[in-house]
C-alpha cells in the first residue's frame, strides 16, 4: 500500500479528499492530514508518505516552500498541487521544484482519480526498478570474489590482460600487489574418486579456511583454485615493513600440522621468492610450480621454498615443443624415471592415432632424442655430473634411422630417456647430501660454540625447514639430537683423555649448564660422566 498525506488549510477540502476517493482501489491509504506547511513538514518527516496532496496558499509556510524543503527529505515522493488559483507562474515554479502534477479547485473526481492513478503507476514502476537495481547490486557484490579470482587465475597463468583493464580491475577489487609471496598448497593424494566432486570441494574448503585463519593476523590472503588438488594463495603483507619469507614458512608449517590433525590428510606447500609488482605474479607462480615438482625428492607433507632448490638441475626452458616433448623433457629434468616411462607409454598409445608414415614417426623421435641430447649437454656443464654421462647420441640417431618398426624406435628412446632421468636423479640426491654434509662438518668443527638451526641454515644457504627435513629424512634424527650426539661423543673423549672437571668439559663442548650436561650425557651415553670416566 502507498501512503497518502493531505496538506490543506481548509478542513472540508481535506475531508472531501479522504472520503471521495476509494483509496484501496489504488493500493493507497491516507496516513495523515495537516492544516499548514509547518505541520505538513512534520508529518512528512514522521510518516514518510509516497503521495502528498498539498495546497499552494497556506499560512506559515506556503505549499511551494513546503515542497522545496520536503523534496530533500523524500525525493521519490509524488507531490500533487491543490490550488484555487489559475496563476500559472505558481504552477511553473511548483513543477520546477519537482511537483508531480496539479489539480485546480474545484475538480472532478475523474480528474483526481486519473492523476492519482498515474502517480501510483509510476511509483510501482519505480519500486520495481529499485528492486531490480538492488538485485543487480547484490548479484554484483556476490560476483566480486569470483571476478577477482578469475583475474588472478589469468595473471597466475600468464594470460594477457590489457594494462588499462588490469589496473581498473585491481582498483575495483582492492588488490595491491606491491609486495607478496605466492604459495601453492597441494593435497598429497587423490582422496576421493573422480566423480565425487563435492567431496573434493569439502577438502579444499578445509584448506581455504585453515590457511585464511592462520595467515589472517599478519597477512591479506587471496586464493586461486587451479584444480581439485592444488590451490594458489597470494600472501600480501599487512603489518610489517617487508614480507618475511621465513615467518610465512613457519606459519605454513602450522597450517600443515592443523590440516593433518583436523582433516586427516597431508598437503605439500611451496613458497616463491617475494614479488614486488603484478607483472611478477606469473614468474612467482612458476617458481611455486617448480617447487611442487621437487616434492618428488622431498616427499609428501613438505614445505619447499624456491630459494632452496637453486642447487637442483632445472634444465632449459623448451618452449614450442609438442605436448609429449614438453612432458618428457620435464620428467627427465626432474629425474623422475617413473614419469618418463608413463609419458612414453602415453606417447606410444597416442601417436598410433595419427596414422603417420614411417619417416614422419622417425623424424618425431629424432626430435625427442635431440631434446634428450640437449639436456645431456647441459648436464655435462655441471662439474660434479660430467663424469657420469657417457652414452652415444650419434648411435641413437643411427639406430632410430635403421629401425624397422615402431616398437624398436620406442624402446631405443625409452632406454635413453630413462638413463638420462636416472643420472639426474643421482645428481639431485647427491646435491642434497652435499648440503647435509656441509652442515654436519660445520657442527663437527663448531660444536663447542652455541649453534642454532637458523645459524646453521644460514651457513649452508638453505631455509631452516629444508635443513630440518634433510636431517630427519637422511639421518632419521633431528638437528638437536645430532648436535647433542656430537657433543656427547666429544665429551666422552675428553673424559677419557683429560683430568678436566665435569663442568669444564661441559663448557668445552658448548654447554654452559653442568647439571644439564650431566643429564644429557646419561641420556645419550647410558651412564653419568663420573661412571663413564671410571
Amino acid at each position: 500500500m502507498f501512503k497518502v498525506l493531505i496538506v490543506d488549510d481548509e478542513p472540508y477540502i481535506r475531508k472531501g479528499l479522504v472520503n471521495i476517493i476509494n483509496w484501496k482501489n489504488y493500493d493507497c491509504e491516507v496516513c495523515g492530514e495537516a492544516s499548514d506547511g509547518v505541520e505538513g513538514l512534520e508529518k512528512i518527516e514522521a510518516l514518510k508518505p509516497d503521495i502528498v496532496f498539498v495546497d499552494i496558499n497556506m499560512p506559515e509556510i506556503n505549499g511551494l516552500d513546503m515542497i522545496r524543503q520536503a523534496k530533500d527529505l523524500l525525493p521519490a515522493s509524488k507531490f500533487i498541487i491543490l490550488t484555487g488559483y489559475r496563476d500559472f507562474s505558481y504552477l511553473q515554479e511548483a513543477i520546477k521544484l519537482g511537483a508531480y502534477d496539479y489539480i485546480l479547485k474545484p475538480s472532478k473526481i475523474e480528474e483526481i482519480s486519473e492523476i492519482l492513478n498515474r502517480a501510483v503507476f509510476e511509483l510501482k514502476l519505480e519500486r520495481e526498478e529499485e528492486k531490480e537495481h538492488e538485485k543487480m547490486k547484490a548479484k554484483y557484490s556476490e560476483s566480486i570474489p569470483v571476478l577477482k579470482e578469475k583475474l588472478l587465475f589469468d595473471l597466475v597463468h600468464g594470460y594477457k590482460v590489457s594494462q588499462e583493464d588490469l589496473y581498473y580491475q585491481m582498483s575495483l577489487y582492492d588488490l595491491r600487489l606491491d609486495e607478496y609471496l605466492v604459495m601453492y598448497v597441494s593435497i598429497d593424494e587423490d582422496l576421493v574418486s573422480g566423480d565425487e566432486i563435492d567431496q573434493k570441494h569439502l577438502y579444499q574448503f578445509g584448506v581455504f579456511n585453515t590457511v585464511m585463519d592462520m595467515f589472517s593476523e599478519n597477512y591479506k590472503v587471496e586464493k586461486v583454485v587451479l584444480n581439485a588438488q592444488v590451490v594458489v594463495f597470494i600472501i600480501m603483507n599487512l603489518n610489517e615493513s617487508e614480507i618475511k619469507l621465513d615467518k610465512a614458512a613457519q606459519i605454513a608449517g602450522s597450517v600443515q600440522q592443523l590440516i593433518q590433525r583436523c582433516f586427516n590428510f597431508t598437503v605439500t606447500m611451496t613458497l616463491s621468492d617475494p614479488g614486488f609488482s603484478v607483472d611478477e605474479l606469473y614468474v612467482r607462480a612458476k617458481e611455486c610450480e617448480s617447487c611442487l615438482n621437487y616434492s618428488f625428492y622431498m616427499g609428501a607433507n613438505s614445505i619447499i621454498l624456491y630459494r632452496d632448490i637453486i642447487g637442483f638441475y632445472k634444465g632449459f626452458d623448451l618452449e614450442g615443443l609438442e605436448k609429449y616433448e614438453k612432458q618428457l623433457s620435464s620428467a627427465i629434468q626432474l629425474g623422475d624415471d617413473q614419469q618418463v616411462r608413463q609419458v612414453l607409454g602415453e606417447l606410444k598409445d597416442g601417436i598410433t592415432g595419427y596414422n603417420l608414415k614411417p619417416d614422419q614417426v622417425k623424424h618425431y623421435y629424432w626430435t625427442m632424442a635431440y631434446n634428450i641430447n640437449h639436456i645431456r649437454l647441459s648436464m655435462k656443464s655441471l662439474e660434479s655430473a660430467s663424469s657420469n654421462i657417457s652414452f652415444d647420441m650419434g648411435s641413437l640417431y643411427k639406430m632410430i634411422e635403421d629401425s624397422s618398426n615402431m616398437i624398436q624406435i620406442h624402446e631405443l628412446l625409452e632406454s635413453a630417456a630413462v638413463s638420462m632421468a636416472e643420472k639426474i636423479k643421482d645428481y639431485n640426491k647427491a646435491n642434497i647430501n652435499v648440503t647435509l654434509r656441509k652442515a654436519m662438518d660445520y657442527i663437527q668443527n663448531n660444536y663447542h660454540n652455541s649453534i642454532t638451526l637458523q645459524e646453521l641454515a644460514d651457513e649452508v644457504y638453505v631455509s631452516t625447514y629444508y635443513l630440518s627435513r634433510m636431517f630427519t629424512k637422511e639421518l632419521n634424527k633431528n638437528f638437536v639430537d645430532y648436535l647433542n650426539e656430537v657433543r656427547m661423543e666429544a665429551a666422552g673423549r675428553l673424559l677419557k683423555t683429560t683430568d678436566d672437571k665435569t663442568y669444564e668439559i661441559s663448557e668445552h663442548v658448548g654447554i654452559s649448564d653442568a647439571h644439564y650436561f650431566s643429564k644429557l650425557f646419561k641420556k645419550y651415553m647410558g651412564v653419568t660422566p663420573t661412571e663413564y670416566r671410571g
